[in-house]
C-alpha cells in the first residue's frame, strides 16, 4: 500500500515509518519538522503551519490509506493558559482538517491513533469497547472528541475509519516515564515500588505499528473504535523486573508499604499550595493503580496478534537505551 503517516517525526512516526516500508509498503512521511530524511521506501513531505484541508490533500494526494499520529501529546508540567484549548486546537481540529484533507485526496482508509486516557485514569477491571468512556483531563478529553469526529465525519465523508486507543508505549525513541524507569533500572537504583500490587497494560512500539498497518488494510467496522495492547499485562514490581532483565542488571525493588504512598501524597497535597512537589495523591494513585485494557476484540474483528512479545519489546528498548545512554544524560 501507499501509506501516509502524519507525526512523521515523533516517536511512534519515527518506529512505524521505516518498520512499515520494511514490510514492502510505500511511505509518505508527512511531518511540519525540519531535517527529516527520506529513507529507503519513504517520501518526506512537508506540511506548512496553519495547514488548511487543500494543503493537507496536496500530501495525501496518491495515497491509498493515512495513519494520523500527528497531535500533541499528554503534557506532565503543563505551561499552556488554556491546556483544554491548546489540546483541542492540536488534536480535534487539526484531525478535522486532516479527515476532510483524506476525504478530497480520495483516500481509501483513515486511522486515528487515540489513547486509553481517552476512557480515563484507572481501572478495577479490563476496559473493553463498551465500558463507558470517562476521561479526567484535557488530553483524555481532546482525544475522546477527536474518536467522536473520526466516526461521524468519517460517515458523513464517505471514509472509512477506525481509531485505535493506546496504552503506555515503550520502544527505540521512547521518552517519559517509561524511560525515567529504565534509568533508573540501569544506574541501580534503589525502587521502593516492591509493594505494589496494581496490573498495567503496555504496547511496545512494533506491536503499535502492525496495529496500524492491520487496521489501515482491513479499517475494521466503519467507525470503530478498538483497545490494543501487548496482551501481557504486568504489575509495577513486574515492569520493573522485566526491564531489568532486557539491561541484564539486577531489580533493586524495596518492599514499601502502599500507605506510606498514599501518606507522602497526602502531605505533597498540603505542599503543593505553597511550593512546587513532586509526590502528590494524584501522582501517587498514577502511580499505584492499575489501568488494563481487553484487546480481544480487534484481535477478533481483523485478526491481528501482536509479532513481539513484552521480553522481545523489552529487549529491543534495551538495546536502543545503551546504545543512546550517554546522549540521554
Amino acid at each position: 500500500m501507499i501509506i501516509a503517516i502524519t507525526g512523521a517525526s515523533g516517536f511512534l512516526g519515527g518506529y512505524s515509518a521505516p518498520w512499515l516500508a520494511a514490510r514492502g509498503h510505500r511511505i509518505v512521511a508527512v511531518t511540519r519538522a525540519a531535517g527529516v530524511a527520506a529513507a529507503p521506501g519513504i517520501e518526506v513531505r512537508r506540511l506548512p503551519p496553519a495547514a488548511g484541508e487543500e494543503e493537507w490533500a496536496a500530501v495525501f494526494a496518491g495515497c491509498e490509506a493515512v495513519i494520523h499520529l500527528a497531535g500533541r501529546a499528554h503534557v506532565m508540567r503543563e505551561s499552556a493558559g488554556d491546556p483544554l484549548a491548546a489540546y483541542r486546537e492540536a488534536n480535534v481540529e487539526t484531525t478535522r482538517r486532516a479527515l476532510i484533507g483524506a476525504a478530497l485526496a480520495g483516500v481509501g482508509a483513515f486511522v486515528y491513533a487515540s489513547s486509553v486516557k481517552a476512557m480515563g485514569e484507572a481501572t478495577t477491571s479490563p476496559w473493553n469497547e463498551d465500558a463507558p468512556p470517562a476521561p479526567v483531563d484535557p488530553y483524555g478529553v481532546s482525544k475522546l472528541e477527536a474518536e467522536n469526529l473520526v466516526r461521524e465525519d468519517g460517515r458523513r465523508l464517505a471514509l472509512p475509519t477506525v481509531s485505535l486507543r493506546f496504552p503506555a508505549m515503550y520502544g527505540p525513541g521512547m521518552r517519559g516515564n517509561l524511560l525515567q524507569l529504565f534509568a533508573a533500572v540501569a544506574r541501580g537504583i534503589p525502587l521502593p515500588l516492591g509493594g505494589l500490587e496494581n496490573r498495567r497494560s503496555l504496547l511496545f512500539a512494533g506491536n503499535a505499528a502492525a496495529a496500524l498497518e492491520v487496521a489501515a488494510r482491513g479499517c475494521g467496522r466503519a467507525g470503530a473504535v478498538y483497545f490494543v495492547s501487548d496482551g501481557e499485562d504486568v504489575s509495577t514490581p513486574d515492569l520493573v523486573r522485566a526491564i531489568a532483565r532486557a539491561l541484564e542488571r539486577p531489580a533493586r525493588l524495596l518492599p514499601v508499604p502502599p500507605w506510606l504512598f498514599r501518606a507522602a501524597g497526602r502531605i505533597g497535597d498540603g505542599l503543593a499550595s505553597v511550593l512546587p512537589c513532586p509526590i502528590t495523591s494524584t501522582r501517587v494513585q498514577r502511580l499505584m493503580g492499575s489501568l488494563q485494557v481487553d484487546s480481544t476484540r480487534f484481535r477478533r474483528d481483523l485478526g491481528f496478534e501482536p509479532p513481539y512479545t513484552l521480553a522481545e519489546g523489552m529487549r529491543a528498548t534495551a538495546q536502543w537505551f545503551l546504545m543512546h545512554a550517554k546522549e540521554m544524560r
